[in-house]
């Protein structure tokens, strides 16, 4: 498994797609943060995704969790 912390900030999003892939194909476990990028490319077959959400005025975090089937982003109901 492998972290990658905001990895892709410096490169163009037709790149994030094929970068994701290759993760893909050599079978490796990954988690990527981002403040943009949502891995929802036709490259990767499917993801999880989880959106952090803080409110300055509240304490905590709140999550939305989404999957990725590799053509749809569909919201998990909690």
């Amino acid at each position: 498994m492998i972290l990658l912390d905001d990895a892709f900030a410096k490169v163009d999003e037709p790149t994030h797609g094929r970068l994701l892939g290759l993760l893909v194909r050599i079978d490796l476990d990954f988690v990527l943060t981002s403040e943009r990028l949502w891995g929802t490319f036709r490259e990767v077959p499917s993801l999880h995704i989880y959106e952090c959400l803080r409110d300055p005025h509240h304490r905590g975090v709140a999550t939305l969790h989404f999957t990725w089937d590799g053509s749809r982003k569909h919201l998990v109901a909690t």
